[in-house]
């Protein structure tokens, strides 16, 4: 009876860790931005930030859930990243828990930092591929891969899915990161990469993190 009595206080009292609750703190200063070899990233170019934090995971299937009950996923994948939610969605979820998208040059400075890294963790891809079966038919848990990790500590910024922010571009919004959908391969996941999608588009291969 003891043994259950102390279970039931520890079940009570340590509830299960939330990602959502987890923000990285990126530091006032200048950056590298953009690539001019790239022809997906903007002209490299300095640019001055002052400190904002971001979501150290990708909003996930359960995180999602609780906000917006309706959002429906596959059986198990409740810390995969959430997906199929428009952009709008992305915004409100943000604002709900007191957040917002971060804009896609605080998303690029959180995944390179301070000197001008080509992927979050260096300059070179890493040997393993973010997914060991054919594109497009598996997600996995955010935070699986513990290489992928940008100078400040923020996970998934290459092996995942794409991300919603808060900036557009001809009516468009920017997506930055992932490779999930169309390539197993880091090229198209550097840290400058971007992509144009329209805001009603509701994608498998596109999630979202929070800033503030």
């Amino acid at each position: 009876m003891k043994f259950h009595g102390i279970l039931i206080i520890f079940l009570t009292f340590c509830p299960a860790v939330s990602f959502a609750s987890k923000m990285v703190e990126i530091p006032t200063g200048q950056f590298i931005m953009g690539d001019d070899n790239d022809p997906y990233a903007t002209p490299r170019h300095k640019m001055y930030l002052d400190s904002f934090s971001i979501d150290r995971y990708e909003a996930t299937n359960e995180e999602f859930k609780e906000q917006f009950p309706e959002h429906s996923f596959w059986k198990n994948a409740g810390s995969h990243p959430a997906t199929k939610i428009t952009w709008e969605e992305a915004k409100a979820y943000c604002i709900k828990i007191g957040k917002r998208l971060p804009r896609e040059e605080e998303w690029e400075k959180a995944a390179r930092g301070d000197d001008a890294r080509i992927y979050p963790w260096g300059n070179k891809p890493l040997r393993k591929k973010a997914h060991p079966f054919h594109s497009g038919l598996i997600k996995r848990r955010v935070g699986l891969n513990k290489k992928d990790v940008s100078p400040y500590g923020v996970r998934d910024m290459a092996g995942s899915v794409w991300e919603w922010t808060a900036s557009d571009f001809y009516k468009k919004k920017i997506t930055r990161g992932g490779l999930w959908n169309f390539h197993l391969e880091y090229e198209y996941s550097k840290t400058f990469d971007r992509n144009l999608v329209a805001p009603s588009n509701r994608l498998p291969f596109i999630g979202f993190r929070c800033a503030r």
